[in-house]
């Protein structure tokens, strides 16, 4: 916040007491919600999802992507928009780590917070900054027609296929007038990003967390077995480090589960969020 500017869109009663706060991922935007936030909205919650820093139509500094300014810019956020009251924290993907600090460094703020498919492990945890670099640094798709590469992403991801989605991945590039691309997030800054989460170590972070835990992880027959592995390693071991969390596997679904599943992930979260939210009992 300060002189960064964040957008933010909202659904359900602006004033209502409860909240749930949805923070996408790397590389996304507030939009991987919308087909969520207004299924929590209408339940008479106050959603709240922004445009992380450098993301959408939030200011991109060519600084400032570590987890202690992304924090302060989500702490700027509900003090601005006055979510005052502990509120439901959901996060996806790196969103997810995003969270799992944010529960950690202000649990008086969180009421309850939701991983979705990300925040239980680290690339830095299983490979060397080279390796990490080599394997998650995005392609460079600039100048690419959006026909192309939407078929592309509706290719090597299921839920772009869905035609409610074909907005939600406009939303992350500027598509100029010859229907051409450019990333809104610079590769420079993602790779910023992906440092600190090769840097952080959620096994430090777990055991802090005093707040109701519900985990989301995605997983498909398809996905590499080191991927399947490495996933279940770290939902179980966030299990051990936080017993009383709940966890609950979204089977055949890809990584943008709030787009493949989005009625199934907006039932679960609209239960978590009556549990910690208005302390109805939990599911069994």
């Amino acid at each position: 916040m300060g002189d960064l500017r964040l957008h933010f869109q909202q659904w359900g009663p602006p004033d209502a007491a409860e909240s749930v706060v949805l923070v996408h991922g790397l590389g996304s935007s507030s939009h991987i919600w919308d087909l969520v936030g207004p299924s929590l909205g209408a339940h008479g919650f106050r959603v709240v999802a922004h445009d992380q820093r450098g993301h959408g139509q939030s200011d991109q500094p060519d600084q400032g992507y570590d987890f202690g300014l992304v924090l302060a810019d989500l702490v700027g956020l509900v003090d601005a928009i006055g979510v005052n009251s502990p509120a439901l924290f959901v996060g996806h993907s790196w969103g997810a780590s995003v969270v799992l600090h944010f529960a950690v460094a202000h649990p008086d703020r969180c009421a309850g917070i939701c991983l979705v498919d990300g925040g239980t492990a680290s690339p830095g945890e299983r490979w060397s900054w080279e390796e990490t670099e080599r394997r998650l640094r995005p392609p460079d798709i600039d100048g690419m027609r959006w026909a192309d590469l939407h078929q592309r992403m509706s290719r090597n991801n299921g839920a772009f296929a869905d035609p409610r989605a074909e907005a939600v991945g406009r939303s992350l590039f500027h598509v100029d007038a010859e229907g051409r691309v450019t990333r809104r997030f610079r590769i420079s800054n993602h790779m910023q990003v992906v440092r600190a989460m090769w840097e952080q170590r959620p096994s430090e972070l777990l055991p802090r967390v005093t707040a109701p835990l519900l985990i989301m992880p995605t997983r498909q027959a398809s996905d590499a077995p080191e991927m399947l592995a490495n996933k279940s390693a770290g939902v179980q071991r966030a299990l051990e480090l936080q017993p009383a969390a709940r966890v609950r596997w979204f089977e055949d679904t890809v990584h943008d589960v709030p787009l493949q599943r989005p009625d199934e992930v907006a039932a679960e979260l609209l239960a978590f969020a009556r549990q910690v939210l208005l302390k109805t009992p939990a599911p069994p």
